[in-house]
């Protein structure tokens, strides 16, 4: 499988290395890149997060527009791990992060995933998108949006629901 990230805030060296970097390199405030104060290079980290952010959260808007959200996954919590799930429209999707200080969203072979922490622990989760029929079952079936039976029917079964190859469509990225 490949790993397309779509986004993430979690710190990697490579990243502040190229902050650093392109700080240097757009600067003549100072002689070596050694000379650059910390603080900037994190100023710099979070303003391109804010627009890498920006950026896929509009690219995922524009690709699920119109479509209902199947998403499964593990809750960590202070009290342990949980199963959750969700039926959702893309304009709910920050719900899945919404306690978190951390978060990555990525491809992974055409399954979209989302990891984020929090001061409890770590949510995992997959989204998928109803197919026709995954619709029409939902809505003949409803129980409640979070319902773990129903997500769980919705999410394993490729009549109600498929992966969305997000990076493959959106970015031409091979999945395979």
């Amino acid at each position: 499988m490949s790993k397309h990230i779509i986004f993430t805030n979690y710190y990697s060296q490579e990243r502040e290395d190229a902050a650093r970097e392109f700080l240097f390199e757009t600067s003549e405030e100072y002689e070596n890149i050694e000379d650059i104060p910390d603080s900037e290079v994190w100023d710099e980290m979070a303003f391109e997060e804010e627009t890498w952010f920006d950026d896929a959260m509009s690219e995922l808007k524009n690709f699920f527009e119109d479509k209902t959200l199947v998403v499964t996954g593990s809750l960590g919590t202070w009290r342990g791990t949980f199963d959750g799930g969700k039926v959702m429209d893309i304009k709910d999707i920050s719900d899945c992060w919404s306690s978190c200080d951390y978060m990555e969203i990525y491809d992974d072979g055409g399954h979209l995933h989302i990891t984020c922490s929090h001061h409890d622990g770590t949510n995992h989760f997959e989204v998928k998108v109803l197919t026709e029929k995954g619709e029409e079952y939902y809505n003949n079936h409803y129980y409640d949006r979070t319902d773990r039976k129903m997500c769980t029917t919705l999410f394993g079964s490729s009549k109600y629901s498929h992966i969305p190859h997000f990076a493959r469509e959106v970015y031409g990225c091979k999945t395979r």
